[in-house]
C-alpha cells in the first residue's frame, strides 16, 4: 500500500472525529488552513444550496464537503458539477475584446476525491493530464461528499483553492434553462427563460471559440439592446434596464467616461457558453439572447431569432397569458 493510500485510509477513519474547525452550513464557504492545528486535520463543511462556491486560503490538511441541496422529496439523487478556478474570470459585460485570459493559469493547490463505498475516487488532480476544469459526479443513495486534500506547501507564497459547484436533480421533470440541451426552445420554454434568466438582451453573435477546459463553445455577443441583467455584487438583484442608458454599475471593469460618452449601447459585448456538443457558431441575424450564470459564467438558455420572439410577444399580448412582462 502506497503512502497516499495509507494517508486516505487514515482520513476515512477520522470522519467522525474530525478536527474541530470552521464548519459551513450555507451556499458558500471561505476558510483558511492557517487556523488548522494539524497538517492532516479534516474540516467538515456542509453545503445546503444548489449552487455556490468554496474558497480555501492557505490550504492545509483536508476538507470534507457534504452536499445537501434542497430537492423535492421524490427526487433523492442528484449530480454535482464543480469547476476549479485557476485564474480570474473575464468580466461578464465588456466593451473591448481584449480579455484577461492571457494571464497564465495558476496551479490548483489541492486534489479532489469523491467519497465512494469504503474508498475515495479521484476526481481532480493538478497533474492528472485532463485539461478540463469542469468535473461532475453523481450522488449515491441521496448522499454526495468530496474530500479536498491540500498539496504540500511550496514556500511562503499565498495559495488559494477556489471552485464553484452546482447540484441538479438526476431526473428533470420540468424545463431547466440552465441545463437545456441543444434543441430549439418551445414557446413556453422561451417565455420561462425570458422571465427567469440573468441576462436578457438583443444581440448578434460575432465570434465562437471552443474551450476544451469547459467542454463548451464560448460565443461572443455584440449586445444591440440590453433588456435585463442580474447585477454582480447585489445578492442576485435583477435590474430591468430596457429604458436605462446608464449601465456602468452592472458592466464590471468598464470605464465610467465610456458610458457618459453615450457609446456603451453600441459596443457592449458578452461571453456566453453553450455545450460543445451543440456545434454553435457565429451566424447572421439578430437574436434574443437569454442566459443565466452557471458555475461563475453565463450559460445559454434560449436564443430565438428576433423576428420569432417578436411574433411570440404579440401573441402573448393578444391573449393576455404571459407570466411576466415580455418585450424586445
Amino acid at each position: 500500500m502506497g503512502p497516499e493510500a495509507v494517508f486516505w485510509t487514515f482520513v476515512l477513519g477520522l470522519i467522525y472525529v474530525a478536527e474541530a474547525g470552521t464548519i459551513g452550513d450555507q451556499c458558500d464557504w471561505t476558510g483558511s488552513g492557517l487556523t488548522s492545528s494539524a497538517e492532516r486535520g479534516v474540516t467538515p463543511v456542509y453545503l445546503r444550496c444548489r449552487e455556490g462556491g468554496v474558497s480555501w486560503l492557505y490550504p492545509r490538511g483536508a476538507l470534507r464537503l457534504l452536499f445537501k441541496p434542497p430537492l423535492p422529496a421524490d427526487e433523492r439523487d442528484f449530480t454535482v458539477c464543480i469547476r476549479v478556478i485557476r485564474r480570474p474570470d473575464p468580466p461578464d459585460l465588456f466593451h473591448t475584446l481584449r480579455q484577461n485570459e492571457t494571464v497564465a493559469a495558476d496551479r490548483f493547490p489541492a486534489r479532489i476525491f469523491v467519497e465512494g463505498v469504503r474508498r475515495l475516487v479521484p476526481l481532480y488532480a493538478p497533474d492528472d493530464g485532463d485539461v478540463r476544469e469542469l468535473r461532475c459526479f453523481h450522488s449515491r443513495n441521496g448522499q454526495a461528499a468530496l474530500y479536498v486534500e491540500a498539496e504540500p506547501e511550496d514556500g511562503p507564497k499565498r495559495r488559494v483553492a477556489t471552485f464553484k459547484y452546482e447540484a441538479r436533480p438526476l431526473v428533470r421533470r420540468h424545463y431547466d434553462p440552465a441545463t437545456a440541451d441543444c434543441r430549439p426552445c418551445s414557446d413556453s420554454e422561451l417565455e420561462l427563460a425570458f422571465c427567469t434568466s440573468d441576462l436578457v438582451s438583443r444581440g448578434i453573435i460575432i465570434g465562437s471559440e471552443l474551450h476544451e477546459e469547459m467542454d463548451a463553445t464560448r460565443l461572443t455577443w455584440h449586445l444591440t439592446k440590453l433588456l435585463r441583467v442580474t447585477a454582480p455584487g447585489t445578492g442576485g438583484e435583477t435590474i430591468d434596464i430596457a429604458n436605462t442608458s446608464d449601465i456602468a454599475d452592472i458592466a464590471n471593469d468598464v470605464d465610467d467616461n465610456y458610458y457618459r460618452s453615450g457609446r456603451a449601447r453600441r459596443a457592449l459585448r458578452a461571453h456566453v457558453h453553450v455545450s460543445a456538443a451543440c456545434g454553435a457558431e457565429a451566424g447572421a441575424g439578430e437574436f434574443l439572447l437569454m442566459a443565466r450564470r452557471r458555475l461563475g459564467r453565463y450559460a445559454l438558455a434560449c436564443a430565438p431569432r428576433l423576428r420569432d420572439w417578436r411574433a411570440l410577444v404579440r401573441r402573448r399580448a393578444a391573449d393576455g397569458s404571459a407570466h411576466c412582462q415580455l418585450h424586445y
